[in-house]
C-alpha cells in the first residue's frame, strides 16, 4: 500500500468512477483500475460494489475511507513541514560553541541569520572544545565552532579564522609593569590556565616546551571569562584571546604583560560529522559565517 494507490482510492470514492478518478490524476484508467485490484488483493477484501453506472464503496472500502483520509493529512502536513525546513521558513539549528566564541565572534552572525530565517529556532550549546565533539558524536547537535586541531575521526573541519592570545595581568601585577618579559618569566611565575588536556592549553604547552620550558598552572579553569576575572583580581597573568580583554584593555583594568619574542595564536573552525548530509539550517549558517570570515583578514577579529 502506498500513498499514491491511497490517493487513487479516494478519488474513485469521490468521483464514484474510475476515469473520473484518472482524469483528476492525470493518469490512464487502466493504471487506477490495476492500482485499485493491487490494494484489494493486498488487503483480502472488495472495496467497491458497483451501483448502476457508478461505484460505491463497500464496507470495507468506507472504513479504509477515513483511515486513508488520515494517513494523507499527515503525509500532506509532513510534505509542508518538509518543505518548510527546506526553504528555511522553520526548523531547528543545533550548534556548539565555545565559550569564547559564543561571546565575542558569534552574536553578530546569529542576529544575521535570524534576520533572515526569523522561522528558525536556535539552540546553543556552549562547551570546551572536547565536549562540543562529544555533543557532535551523540548527534546533539550538527556544527561546532572548535579550536583546532580536532583529532576525532569522521568529521569535517573547515578552518575559519585565527586569533591572537594575549598574557595579560592586573596593571600592577610585577610581570605587568616590567618590559621585555621571557617565557621563562612566565614559566617561573606560573599562569591562570585552561585545564590540562584542552586543546588551547596543548597549544600553550607546546609553544612553552619549544622553548624547553614547562607552563606551570598555578590555577586551571575552563572559562575565558572566569580567567579574566582572576587576572583582574590581581591573582596571575592569563593568556585570552585579544578580543576577549579587549574591554578591560581599553579601561585599564588589565594590561597586556610585553612577552618579548613570542606569539601565541589558535586557530578556530567549524566542525561537522562528515558522514551526513547537514540541514537545511546548518548548510544556511556554516555558509554565513564562512561568507564573514572570508571577507576579513586571517588573524583578524576571533574569540
Amino acid at each position: 500500500m502506498d500513498i499514491r494507490t491511497l490517493r487513487y482510492f479516494l478519488a474513485t470514492v469521490r468521483h464514484g468512477s474510475v476515469g473520473a478518478a484518472a482524469a483528476e490524476h492525470f493518469v490512464t484508467q487502466p493504471a487506477i483500475s490495476l492500482q485499485l485490484r493491487k490494494l484489494e488483493t493486498e488487503l483480502g477484501q472488495k472495496l467497491f460494489a458497483r451501483r448502476g453506472r457508478g461505484l460505491v464503496p463497500t464496507e470495507a472500502g468506507r472504513a479504509l475511507v477515513a483511515r486513508a483520509e488520515d494517513v494523507l493529512r499527515a503525509v500532506e502536513a509532513l510534505e509542508n513541514e518538509l518543505h518548510g525546513i527546506k526553504q528555511l521558513e522553520r526548523g531547528i539549528l543545533r550548534v556548539g560553541n565555545t565559550d569564547a566564541a559564543s561571546v565575542y565572534v558569534l552574536p553578530d552572525i546569529y542576529r544575521d541569520f535570524h534576520t533572515r530565517y526569523p522561522g528558525v529556532r536556535v539552540e546553543i550549546t556552549v562547551a570546551d572544545t572536547g565536549r562540543l565533539l562529544e555533543a557532535l558524536a551523540a548527534r546533539r547537535i550538527e556544527l561546532a565552532t572548535a579550536t583546532l586541531p580536532v583529532a576525532a575521526a569522521g568529521l569535517s573541519v573547515r578552518p575559519i579564522y585565527k586569533e591572537e592570545l594575549v598574557p595579560v595581568a592586573h596593571p600592577d601585577d610585577p610581570l605587568a609593569t616590567r618590559r621585555g618579559v621571557t617565557l621563562g618569566d612566565l614559566a617561573r611565575e606560573g599562569v591562570i590556565a585552561y585545564p590540562a588536556g584542552a586543546v588551547t592549553r596543548r597549544m600553550l604547552d607546546d609553544v612553552f616546551a619549544r622553548a624547553g620550558l614547562t607552563l606551570r598552572a598555578r590555577m586551571e579553569i575552563s572559562s575565558p571569562e572566569a580567567m579574566k576575572r582572576l587576572a583582574q583580581a590581581g591573582l596571575g597573568v592569563s593568556i585570552l584571546p585579544r578580543p576577549v580583554v579587549a574591554a578591560e584593555l581599553a579601561q585599564q583594568t588589565l594590561k597586556v604583560v610585553p612577552l618579548a619574542g613570542v606569539r601565541f595564536e589558535r586557530e578556530i573552525g567549524m566542525v561537522f560529522r562528515e558522514e551526513e548530509a547537514l540541514s537545511p539550517a546548518a548548510r544556511a549558517f556554516l555558509d554565513m559565517v564562512e561568507a564573514h570570515f572570508r571577507s576579513r583578514p586571517r588573524g583578524g577579529k576571533g574569540g
